[in-house]
């Protein structure tokens, strides 16, 4: 008995101080091996734990339950997922690496009273002269700052100009939750207020899928910016989104469920309501010079490329469309490659 209640404990104390650090810091976001290492350690834990309670069946089924779950996130965190390390190039836009060119870090407060940790890149670095054109980088839900798609993205705009990108509320190193509901339009409007204060005269926004719609949400409720680039932005509510619907169907898979997303994605999330759509608010877009990208088929999201052709109706007529072949959610090569080509491009002639 003796030793069931200290393995309880020992497993208690785990558990409280592992979910602790995971839903309410960032702690484990630039720690990868010390969270795989303890995802397995409670999972072990928890497998002893069952087999010296047997035959005590309610404490050895949660003691199993435990295990399940935590030795699960584990696999999938060494086995699938590509945190830290870049396994397969289909996994390319999850893969979290670091910024290699030289760069400054820096947090901001948003109006709301959440921290946001952020990074510039400075072209001027470079010896080019100091700029008077920013660029802002706003990854995708469940994505960050270190998603290998967003630096190389930056690393590239960084050629050019000066970059700022930044992790959104709920998301890797900011604080908060993500709650899917405008919310990150505080982070976006805190960090253009940054940048304007830098003495920057024109900065352009570039959003991949939830960024490109915090991007359009800021710049329709009057955020000075002066251009954007919209990468596979949701054409719906995100509702509509399937993990969201799952969630909504079955309520009680909300908390496992977002404690999966705190491991897998460093992103503590709460559906909030009313979701954000972008189809409320594409007309009030003013007209600034817009890049819309998207796919034949969005497998994120799950829409055709019809769904995005009815939000370019909506956006004013200064907005440019770039259709991308086959399945995907903007960056799936060799697709990537053109993107980044007509990016600069673009750029060039409309910043």
């Amino acid at each position: 008995m003796d030793t069931i209640i200290f393995l309880s404990l020992l497993l208690a104390g785990c558990l409280g101080v592992f979910w602790f650090l995971q839903w309410r810091t960032g702690f484990f976001s630039t720690r990868y091996y010390l969270q795989i290492g303890a995802l397995l350690l409670i999972g072990l834990l928890a497998v002893l734990l069952a087999v010296v309670s047997w035959p005590q069946i309610i404490l050895t089924i949660i003691a199993l339950c435990i295990a399940g779950y935590h030795l699960g996130l584990w696999g999938f965190k060494m086995l699938l997922d590509s945190d830290n390390k870049y396994r397969w190039i289909h996994k390319a836009n999850r893969a979290l690496v670091r910024y290699e060119q030289p760069h400054q870090r820096f947090a901001l407060r948003t109006q709301d009273g959440v921290k946001i940790q952020a990074i510039s890149l400075k072209h001027s670095l470079n010896g080019a002269k100091p700029e008077k054109k920013a660029m802002i980088v706003c990854h995708g839900a469940g994505r960050s700052k270190n998603t290998m798609s967003i630096v190389q993205t930056c690393s590239i705009l960084a050629t050019r100009y000066d970059v700022f990108t930044f992790d959104f509320r709920g998301h890797m190193e900011s604080g908060g939750i993500f709650r899917a509901n405008g919310d990150t339009e505080h982070d976006l409007t805190a960090m253009i207020d940054h940048v304007r204060g830098l003495g920057y005269e024109r900065i352009a926004i570039f959003g991949w899928s939830v960024g490109a719609t915090t991007a359009l949400l800021a710049a329709a409720n009057g955020a000075p910016i002066d251009a954007i680039i919209a990468g596979s932005p949701p054409p719906v509510s995100l509702e509509e989104y399937k993990h969201l619907q799952l969630l909504k169907r079955i309520p009680a898979m909300q908390v496992p469920g977002g404690s999966a997303a705190a491991t897998a994605r460093y992103m503590r999330v709460v559906p909030g309501k009313p979701f954000m759509n972008i189809l409320d608010f594409a007309s009030l877009v003013p007209p600034i010079p817009i890049l819309l990208v998207y796919n034949d088929f969005d497998t994120t999201i799950n829409v055709a490329a019809e769904a995005f052709e009815k939000l370019y109706e909506k956006l004013p007529p200064t907005t440019e469309q770039m259709r991308l072949p086959g399945q995907g959610h903007l960056f799936d090569w060799p697709n990537t490659f053109f993107f980044w080509t007509k990016m600069l491009d673009w750029l060039e002639q409309h910043f």
